[in-house]
């Protein structure tokens, strides 16, 4: 006996039962989420923490150095 959606049902169920298993849970999740949305804007916008870019440092070539030692 094998239902077509059975497999799919149970999973839904099971996620089900996981999120309204414990009263709060959806909403410290939801709470969480906020919070990371809220912490990746403020890193967007924030233009005290970006220092401007400098150049990369050239740094002397001292093959020849090596050679002759």
């Amino acid at each position: 006996m094998h239902l077509p959606g059975l497999i799919p049902l149970l999973i839904v169920l099971g996620l089900a039962f996981l999120l309204f298993s414990r009263p709060g849970r959806i909403s410290n999740i939801m709470e969480d989420l906020g919070k990371g949305i809220r912490g990746f804007r403020k890193g967007l916008s924030d233009p005290e923490d970006q220092r401007p870019e400098e150049p990369p440092r050239q740094v002397q070539d001292r093959t020849e150095d090596r050679a002759s030692q």
